[in-house]
């Protein structure tokens, strides 16, 4: 199996989502048909797809991954409606997917800001939830600008971490510098396989950047000035009594220690480090990935 390949999709459509009054397709596509409880996949960005995450796939073989993209992403319909964009409303839709899937029982993974919107939804929701895998977990937004961007800025070369405040938080420089700098930021902390391979480059090509724009801002993302900046459900985790998976590449921008200070509010949590890799694990080190999360999924059926 190309773990990088689109999946040979077993079903595949729109979901109808009413929003005050307004009804929008939400894609999805399910690969697997196994007897095992289903894999609900949640992709990151905001404004990402599902595309950085298709080595999932491999989950399939005992059971049906599911993979989605969220209102304004990847497949789904994309209105032109900047007041959809706020954190609530997802958590929200993702109640309409789980209900319009008829999934029962199932596995709930994340990655990035699928986290964030797994985590809210697992809290308000958590009855047909068996695990939760958090990827590259992002829950509290305060902490990781306070104490974990700075971190990551002061370890760019050549200065590029100023360089980069400077030209998001003080309008000041030039672009050709400033993508330099988040060039590097994004070879060192987001993905260190180069050249960029299939799927890492159709999430690229695919990004809604007016949602990133109007939730974080700031190109980066070593900055927030969107309306995620606020935001902290770190301690939803302490509610939640399903099993949780935490994960994050050595290099990654949401740290081992950012993960870890996740990790110590979960009740029954595990966590992996994965070495030689940054914030897309599932690019840089997929068979390990899916090795960890087979296993965990497994021992929890």
């Amino acid at each position: 199996m190309d773990l990088f390949q689109e999946p040979a999709y077993v079903e595949e459509g729109f979901i109808p989502y009413t929003h005050k009054g307004e009804t929008y397709n939400l894609w999805y596509g399910k690969t697997g048909s196994g007897n095992r409880p289903p894999v609900l996949v949640l992709h990151g960005g905001p404004g990402g797809s599902h595309d950085n995450l298709v080595a999932f796939q491999a989950l399939s073989e005992d059971r049906p991954v599911i993979f989605y993209d969220q209102l304004g992403c990847g497949n789904s319909q994309r209105p032109d409606d900047p007041s959809l964009w706020y954190p609530e409303r997802f958590f929200s839709e993702m109640k309409h997917v789980e209900d319009a899937l008829g999934l029962g029982k199932y596995h709930l993974i994340g990655h990035s800001w699928g986290t964030t919107l797994a985590t809210g939804f697992s809290h308000d929701h958590p009855g047909n939830i068996i695990t939760l895998s958090l990827h590259s977990p992002i829950l509290s937004f305060p902490k990781y600008l306070a104490d974990v961007a700075p971190v990551l800025k002061e370890g760019l070369p050549d200065g590029y971490g100023k360089i980069i405040d400077e030209y998001e938080l003080d309008g000041r420089g030039s672009d050709d510098l400033y993508e330099k700098a988040v060039m590097s930021f994004v070879r060192k902390n987001v993905i260190r396989t180069w050249p960029f391979p299939g799927p890492m480059t159709r999430l690229i090509e695919k990004k809604n950047h007016r949602i990133h724009e109007v939730m974080v801002q700031c190109a980066s993302e070593l900055n927030i000035l969107g309306n995620l900046r606020e935001l902290d459900i770190s301690r939803f985790l302490m509610d939640l009594d399903m099993p949780v998976l935490f994960t994050a590449g050595e290099y990654d921008l949401c740290t081992p220690a950012f993960t870890e200070w996740h990790r110590s509010f979960a009740k029954d949590p595990e966590m992996h480090v994965i070495k030689n890799s940054a914030h897309m694990t599932l690019i840089d080190r997929p068979e390990e990935i899916i090795r960890i999360q087979k296993k965990f999924i497994l021992k929890n059926d």
